[in-house]
Order: structure tokens, then sequence, then C-alpha cells
């Protein structure tokens, strides 16, 4: 067996030794033989699309957010990344930093952490927020504005060298003040 086969089954059968008993919990046997579910299937009927957390942004781009912010001061024009979700966006500014934007459908600013442990409940366009200094390191700082309990929009800016980090909360604040408008209102 290849040494990439052991590993798999290494990881592999401690899952399936766990998740075994919750298989076979949901069955009970009515005929030997015919497990049939002990609970009922849930109905599809009478559920919406827009109950699931991906429809917090709908359509919404985060590049659609970032693209005339980052325009106006001066930055280059912002392309789409998928680092912190499939919904992101960033941009950079010579001599200056970089900028991005993420639309966050399955995780609130609750879940944000950091490795300073330095989280700030601030506000921002008037919904909670959070405020991360120091978030990648000097100079940088994320703003998690909050979307609903499981949805989050978040600013991450990261100055050049010569940057401060209460500087890049001021300016990473201000683009988040400037794109929360325009962020769906939670229900």
């Amino acid at each position: 067996m290849s040494q990439y086969g052991a590993k798999f089954l290494q990881r592999s059968l401690p899952i399936a030794l766990v998740a075994l008993p919750f298989a076979l919990a949901g069955c009970t046997t009515e005929k030997p033989g015919n497990p049939t579910p002990s609970i009922p299937a849930p109905s599809t009927s009478g559920q919406n699309a827009s109950s699931s957390p991906q429809d917090a942004f709908g359509d919404l781009k985060a590049c659609d957010l970032l693209e005339p912010v980052a325009s106006s001061l001066g930055f280059e024009p912002p392309a789409v990344e998928t680092y912190e979700s499939d919904n992101g966006c960033g941009s950079s500014k010579p001599r200056y930093g970089t900028v991005a934007v993420y639309l966050v459908p399955n995780a609130g600013i609750a879940d944000l952490k950091t490795d300073t442990g330095e989280v700030n409940q601030i506000t921002v366009g008037g919904r909670k927020a959070v405020e991360l200094p120091g978030s990648a390191g000097k100079g940088a700082c994320l703003i998690g504005i909050s979307v609903a309990e499981k949805a989050r929009a978040t600013v991450n800016l990261g100055l050049s060298n010569s940057g401060t980090t209460e500087q890049a909360c001021t300016d990473a604040k201000s683009i988040a003040e400037q794109i929360a408008p325009k962020l769906p209102q939670s229900g």
C-alpha cells in the first residue's frame, strides 16, 4: 500500500468509526432486514431559497463594493480573490498597501479571531462590527461588519512597510463606512 493510501486510511478510519453509531441510530428495524428511517425525512415544501445563508448577499459581488472606493483612492483595478470566501476582491496601491473586501455568507463577526487576541467592538454604518488591529501583523487591520448572525463582510487592509497598525485601522474603517450602506439588511 502506498504512503498516501496508508495516510488516507489513518485519517478516514476514526471518522468512519465515530459516524457509524449515528448512521445506525437513525434506523429502526420494523421487519428484520428492512431498515426504515425512525425520523421522517424533512419536507422541502414550504421552504424557500432565501432561508439559506448563501443568500444573505444575493447577487452582490465584493468587487462591485470595492471598485468605486478603490478607484477613488487611487488603487489599481480590483481583482477577484477567494482567500476568506468565494466572494472576495482585492486591490493594491503602489507604496501604500493592499485592501480586500470579502462577503462571507456562512460565518458571523463572532467567528473572527486574531493571533494578537485583540478584538474591539465597534459600529460601522450603524451596524455591529469588530476591529482586529494587527490581524496580519504590524500595519494591518481587519474590520468585520455584521450582515446577519452567520454572515459578514470584511475589509482587510495592509499598509506597506512604513505604515502603522493604527493608520491601517483608521483607513480600513473609512473604507468599511463606504461599503456598509450597500450591504443587505439582516431580516
